[in-house]
C-alpha cells in the first residue's frame, strides 16, 4: 500500500488502473504498460538513439528521461556499457506492419542476486573482462564475502589478477600482472589445482610472507583460494576474503566451489576462443608472408613496406604491395586493394599480384599498358575479382644531372604522395581511372615525372587514411602533413612515421609502400665506408644459429675488423638469431654490414612480440639475450615490421 502523499506510487497505481480499464474495454494503453513494467527498459531507434525509457530504467540509472532520450547510451551513461562496448541485457526488435524493424526494445540486466542467476549470466559472457566483472563485482556479493579476486592466464606466461573494487587500489595495481611462479595463494591454486584455506593472518603469512602485506593493506584477515578446473586441469583461480578471521565449513566451501565451477566453464570458453584466434592469426601471418615478399634493394633506391589487415582474427586481407626489378633493369612498384577482408580476398590478391609480376618482369611495357593487360587477363581467366591499384615504374637516370623517371597509372586507387627533397608534398593526380575487374576495355591514362635524391614516394591503401569520424580527403591531408615533417629520415623511418597514428579500430586493411631516392646515392647510411655486406634468409631451424655465426664472422674478417670486435659480433648474432628461431618460429632474415671499425647487424622474424629485458630470466629474448645486447653492443634496438620485428645492434671499436 502507498503511503499518503507518495505521488510516485500513486501514479503507478493509476497506471495499473488505466491498464485494467483498457483491458476490459478491448483497448490497452501500451505507454502505461511500458511505464509500470518492473524491469528497466529502453527503446532505441535504428541509429541506436534512446527514444523512450520507463520509470524503472530511469530509477536504475539515476537519471531523468530528459537526460537519456535523444542520446546514445554510450553518451548518456558510458559506465553502463560492458568492457566490449555492449549494453548489458537482452534486446528484441519492434517491427512495423511491413515487417521492418523500426525500434529495438532493450531490457537492462541488474546485478546477479543468486548463484543460479550468476551462472546464467556467465553463460552469456563473451570476453575475459565481462567474466571478471561478473565474478569479482557481482559473484562475490552473491557469496556474501568481503572481497576477493580472479586469476586468469596471460599469453606468454604469468597470471592476470583482478581484485574487487573494495580492496586497496595500490595493491590491486601492483599485482595486476604477476609471474607464473608467484607465491600468492590464488596463483598457487591456479598453478597446482590445490585449494588454499587461510583462516587468519598467521596462516596467511606462514603460507607466503608476501601475504602479511596483503592482509595489512587490504584489511582482509582471512583468505580462501579455489582452482578453476577445466577437464581436470587448472586454468585459473578464484580468491575470496573476509574482514575478520574466518573458518569456512564444508557447506560454505561447497557454495564457493560451485561458483568457481561456473566461472571455470565461462573462462575455458573464452580461453579456447583466444587460442583459436591465435592459431588463425598465425595461419594468416604465414599466408601474408608468402604473398607479401620483402622489397628489393636497388642501387640509389630504398623501399620500405608496412601491412596491417583489419580482420584481426585471421590477420590477412585483400590489400597488397609489391616491388620488384624487371629484366631490363627497371623497378616496378604496386599497391592494390582487392575487395574483401578475409582469406578469399587474400587468395584473390595473390592471383592478381602474381599476374602483375608475370606481365611486368620480362617486358618494357609502361604502367598504363600493364594495367590494361592485367584487366584483360583478369576478365579472360574468369577471375571474380574487383580491385583498385596504383602501378608505377622507376627507371634509372639517363645521364648526369637527370632524375629517375617515374611513370604511374591509377586504377581507381588513392593518389600517390610525393615529397620533394625540400619538404614540399605533392598529391599526384586526384582522379584515377576505372578500377580493375569492371570493364577490360576501359581507357587508362599514364602520368610521368622525375624524382631526385632525397625525394620520397608514398603508395598506400585506404586503411591508412579512412576513419569513421573524418572524410577520406581529410585523411589524405593528414598523411601529407606527416610526410612534410622533418628531413633526414630514410625509407624505414618514413614508413614508421606514417603508420604511427594508425588506430586499432581502422575501418579497412592498411598497406603502405615508401620509395626513398638516396641522397647522394648513399646505399647504407647506418654504416659508413661499408667494406662487406651479407643479406640472407635462414630456415626456422636451430642449426641456423651456427650458420649465422659463420656468416657474421666471415663478413667481419673480410672487412678487416679486430678479433675482439669480431668475437663480440659473432656472440651477439648467435644469441639474437637463436631467439628469432625459437620464438619467431619462422624464417629469419640476417643482414650484416661491416665497415671500417664498426659492424651493424639486423635480425628479422615474424614474431611481433617485442623482447623485454627481465631480471632472473634465462629465456634469451626475455632476459639473457637482451641483457647481453645491452652490455656488449655499442647500440641496439627493436623496430616493428609489416609481419613481425627487427632486432638490431651495432658494435664499434670507436
Amino acid at each position: 500500500m502507498s503511503a499518503p502523499g507518495d505521488t510516485r506510487d500513486g501514479a503507478r497505481d493509476g497506471a495499473r488502473d488505466d491498464a485494467r480499464d483498457g483491458a476490459r474495454d478491448g483497448t490497452v494503453d501500451f505507454r502505461s504498460v511500458f511505464e509500470q513494467l518492473p524491469s528497466a527498459y529502453l527503446l532505441l531507434d535504428g541509429e541506436g538513439v534512446v527514444v523512450a525509457v520507463n520509470r524503472a530504467c530511469a530509477e536504475r540509472l539515476g537519471r531523468g528521461p530528459e537526460e537519456l532520450v535523444g542520446r546514445r547510451p554510450a553518451e548518456a551513461v558510458p559506465a553502463l556499457l560492458t568492457a566490449d562496448g555492449r549494453l548489458p541485457g537482452t534486446s528484441a526488435p519492434v517491427r512495423d506492419g511491413a515487417g521492418r524493424t523500426r525500434f529495438t526494445l532493450h531490457r537492462l540486466d541488474g546485478p546477479a542476486t543468486t548463484l543460479a542467476e550468476l551462472s546464467l549470466r556467465l553463460t552469456g559472457a563473451g570476453s575475459l573482462e565481462e567474466i571478471e566483472h561478473l565474478v569479482v563485482e557481482e559473484g562475490l556479493a552473491v557469496l556474501g564475502v568481503d572481497g576477493g579476486g580472479l586469476a586468469s592466464p596471460v599469453e606468454g606466461g604469468g597470471w592476470r589478477l583482478t581484485g574487487s573494487t573494495g580492496l586497496d587500489e595500490g595493491i590491486r595495481a601492483e599485482h595486476a600482472l604477476v609471474p607464473a611462479d608467484s607465491p600468492l595463494p590464488v596463483c598457487h591454486s591456479a598453478r597446482t589445482g590445490e585449494r588454499v584455506v587461510l583462516p587468519d593472518p598467521a596462516a596467511a603469512e606462514a603460507f607466503a610472507p608476501v601475504m602479511r602485506e596483503v592482509v595489512e593493506r587490504t584489511g582482509r584477515r582471512a583468505w580462501t583460494s579455489l582452482p578453476l578446473l577445466h577437464e581436470g586441469r587448472p586454468i585459473g583461480a578464484l580468491a575470496v576474503a573476509w574482514r575478520e578471521e574466518h573458518r569456512s565449513d564444508e557447506a560454505e566451501l561447497a557454495v564457493v566451489e560451485a561458483c568457481a565451477a561456473h566461472c571455470a566453464r565461462a573462462l575455458a570458453r573464452v580461453l579456447q576462443r583466444r587460442e583459436h584466434l591465435s592459431a588463425a592469426e598465425r595461419m594468416g601471418q604465414v599466408l601474408q608472408r608468402s604473398l607479401l615478399t620483402r622489397p628489393p634493394v636497388h642501387e640509389g633506391l630504398r623501399v620500405a613496406v608496412r601491412s596491417r589487415p583489419a580482420a584481426r582474427g585471421a590477420e590477412v586481407g585483400g590489400d597488397w604491395f609489391d616491388a620488384f626489378p624487371t629484366g631490363s633493369g627497371g623497378t616496378v612498384l604496386v599497391v592494390g586493394d582487392v575487395c574483401g577482408h578475409d582469406q578469399a580476398a587474400a587468395a584473390a590478391m595473390g592471383q592478381v599480384r602474381s599476374l602483375v609480376r608475370g606481365l611486368a618482369y620480362d617486358g618494357d611495357d609502361r604502367p598504363v599498358n600493364l594495367l590494361a593487360r592485367l584487366d584483360r587477363a583478369v576478365a579472360g581467366l574468369g577471375l571474380d575479382v574487383m580491385a583498385t591499384a596504383v602501378l608505377a615504374t622507376v627507371d634509372a637516370p639517363a645521364g648526369a644531372g637527370t632524375g629517375w623517371r617515374l611513370r604511374w597509372a591509377n586504377a581507381g586507387h588513392l593518389p600517390p604522395l610525393l615529397r620533394r627533397a625540400d619538404g614540399r608534398v605533392q598529391v599526384l593526380g586526384l582522379d584515377g581511372d576505372l578500377l580493375l575487374g569492371v570493364d577490360p576495355g576501359a581507357v587508362r591514362h599514364e602520368h610521368v615525372t622525375d624524382v631526385f635524391p632525397g625525394d620520397v614516394l608514398v603508395l598506400y591503401t585506404d586503411g591508412l587514411v579512412e576513419r569513421r569520424d573524418r572524410d577520406l580527403d581529410d585523411g589524405i591531408g593528414l598523411l601529407a602533413a606527416v610526410l612534410s615533417g622533418p628531413d633526414g629520415l630514410d625509407a624505414t623511418a618514413w614508413a614508421d612515421a606514417l603508420v604511427a597514428g594508425l588506430e586499432e579500430d581502422a575501418l579497412d586493411d592498411a598497406a603502405l609502400l615508401v620509395l626513398h631516392v638516396d641522397p647522394d646515392g648513399a646505399l647504407t647510411p647506418a654504416v659508413i665506408d661499408v667494406r662487406d655486406e651479407i643479406d640472407v634468409t635462414l630456415p626456422a631451424d636451430p642449426r641456423s644459429a651456427r650458420e649465422a655465426r659463420r656468416l657474421a664472422q666471415r663478413c667481419c674478417h673480410r672487412a678487416g675488423l679486430p678479433e675482439g670486435l669480431v668475437d663480440t659480433t659473432v656472440l651477439l648474432t648467435s644469441e639474437v638469431v637463436t631467439n628469432a628461431v625459437v620464438h619467431g618460429r619462422s624464417e629469419t632474415r640476417l643482414r650484416v654490414r661491416a665497415g671500417a671499425g664498426d659492424v651493424h647487424v639486423e635480425v628479422e622474424d615474424d614474431n611481433d612480440r617485442l623482447p623485454v629485458l627481465q631480471v632472473h630470466d634465462d629465456d634469451a629474448l626475455s632476459g639473457r639475450g637482451i641483457g647481453m645486447l645491452q652490455e656488449e653492443s655499442s647500440a641496439w634496438g627493436v623496430r616493428s615490421t609489416a609481419l613481425g620485428k627487427v632486432v638490431w645492434f651495432t658494435v664499434s671499436d670507436r
